[in-house]
């Protein structure tokens, strides 16, 4: 389906992405210069007793499956998260699950299920990092400074992945908090939740006049803001953060235009599909994302995104 460039909308040459690009890259890097190291430090201080508690018993955990300790190491999401960190490289929660066949959400799981245990330990055993556990495969006990550089590692592993986590969804609320807080500026209000259902069916389930939803179904996608225009159409706004030109690409192109082509072929036109952006997108995924067609709004431009609203009523 080939639709219109919407109207009213601004469709930006590839000069001025290139320029806005550059901006809300500064702007990135301002913000990463200026994160303090307290994060880092506070995350790692949160996880290191459950990691040195897990490395600790590790020869028991690996060798007889014993499941009071098991599940008491298992207990919190910390501890969970210990467990993760101790492959080569570390495995992610879905995977650990998929591998060890089973879910494996609670300490009551692994204290009750002997065959759960067994499958955990059996991929824990078949990814664990040799060179931060070597005395596992040599059947010995570790020295003091194994052990010491074993916690050191592991959790500074864990608390780099948290803060990098942390920092794309911290991109990611930002802008959606910013164009939340821009739409409440306005006059606009905070609409219900759909609840699952959503928005399926535009004349009965769309937003009252000067609403707004939040996280919600649209057709098949989620939408992170959907605004009821005044002249009735809806804008569907996908907030994307990126800190990398390749990132961007899934994040833009992969995620917020199959989205936009998903609402189009539904809706038509009376769905405005859009994206706002703020940290690191390359301009050329940014042009093509444009053609779908989808209005691009910049988080440090957001004055676009009240001007477009205000010539929509």
């Amino acid at each position: 389906m080939s639709l219109a460039f919407p109207a009213g909308g601004r469709r930006w040459t590839a000069e001025e992405i290139g320029a806005d690009a550059a901006l809300a890259v500064a702007e990135f890097r301002s913000r990463r210069l200026a994160e303090p190291l307290h994060r880092y430090l506070a995350v790692f201080d949160a996880h290191e007793a459950d990691v040195r508690s897990l490395v600790e018993h590790l020869d028991r955990v690996l060798t007889d499956a014993d499941a009071t300790t098991l599940g008491a190491l298992w207990a919190s999401d910390e501890g969970r998260s210990a467990f993760r960190y101790l492959g080569a490289p570390p495995i992610s929660s879905d995977d650990l699950e998929t591998l060890a066949e089973a879910p494996l959400s609670s300490a009551s799981a692994m204290e009750s299920s002997g065959d759960k245990r067994g499958r955990l330990i059996g991929v824990l055993r078949a990814v664990l990092d040799p060179r931060r556990f070597p005395w596992i495969e040599s059947a010995r006990t570790p020295t003091r400074g194994e052990l010491e550089a074993a916690v050191l590692a592991t959790t500074a592993l864990v608390a780099s992945q948290r803060v990098q986590t942390l920092r794309r969804g911290d991109e990611k609320s930002s802008i959606e908090g910013a164009v939340r807080g821009l739409l409440v500026g306005m006059g606009w209000q905070a609409g219900q939740s759909r609840g699952a259902r959503g928005i399926q069916n535009l004349l009965n389930d769309s937003p009252a006049e000067k609403t707004f939803l939040t996280q919600v179904n649209l057709g098949k996608d989620n939408a992170d803001v959907v605004v009821r225009l005044g002249n009735g159409h809806l804008l569907a706004i996908e907030c994307k953060g990126s800190n990398s030109a390749i990132n961007s690409r899934k994040r833009l192109n992969k995620e917020a235009v199959q989205n936009a082509q998903g609402w189009l072929e539904k809706y038509g036109g009376e769905v405005i599909p859009a994206v706002a952006l703020q940290g690191v997108f390359n301009p050329r995924y940014v042009l093509a994302a444009q053609d779908t067609p989808m209005l691009i709004f910049w988080a440090h431009r957001l004055d676009d995104l009240v001007a477009f609203v205000n010539a929509s009523q």
